[in-house]
């Protein structure tokens, strides 16, 4: 079975230049929901039109728990509070598949997505101390492996592109 901690979602909090990854951690929830697009196409051979899968449409829904001092956190905060929008209000995603991986120890390279995300904030709920935003993939899904170093659950992850990271096959 896997577990919700083999699957690691950083976003990444450089203003510029090389990336740095921050993992969130203080939520409680992780659903990758796949919002799959569908058309129906009337093929001539056909009796009745068939349903096609023509994309998928990723977006992860998060409950963050403010925790003061906390990474993710501080990360997020500022991005809420200036009510960041348009190209502000992206910012580049990496989700980590450390379950499924090529090699042992520090050689390991772990499957991951790597994308640039819309985030758009939905509530702050004082009571139970959580900041909810969804992150809605952008257009492009790099696929691609990771190193981790660093301990769980404090990795720092070095994305490299697959070859042919975008084709879906």
């Amino acid at each position: 079975m896997i577990k919700k901690h083999q699957i690691g979602l950083f976003i990444n909090t450089a203003a510029s230049g090389a990336p740095t990854w921050t993992r969130i951690k203080k939520s409680t929830e992780l659903t990758i929901s796949m919002n799959p697009e569908t058309e129906d196409v009337d093929y001539i051979a056909d009796e009745s039109p068939t349903t096609e899968l023509t994309q998928y449409k990723p977006a992860i829904s998060q409950p963050l728990k403010m925790i003061k001092d906390e990474a993710d956190f501080e990360a997020i905060w500022p991005r809420f509070y200036d009510l960041k929008t348009g190209e502000e209000a992206k910012m580049d995603v990496l989700v980590v598949f450390i379950f499924d991986k090529d090699g042992t120890g520090a050689t390991a390279k772990y499957k991951a997505w790597k994308t640039s995300a819309l985030v758009a904030f939905n509530e702050l709920n004082g009571v139970d101390s959580e900041l909810s935003f969804d992150i809605n993939f952008g257009g492009t899904i790099e696929r691609g492996t990771c190193t981790l170093t660093g301990t769980a659950p404090d990795y720092t992850p070095t994305f490299a592109a697959a070859a042919d990271s975008t084709d879906g096959e």
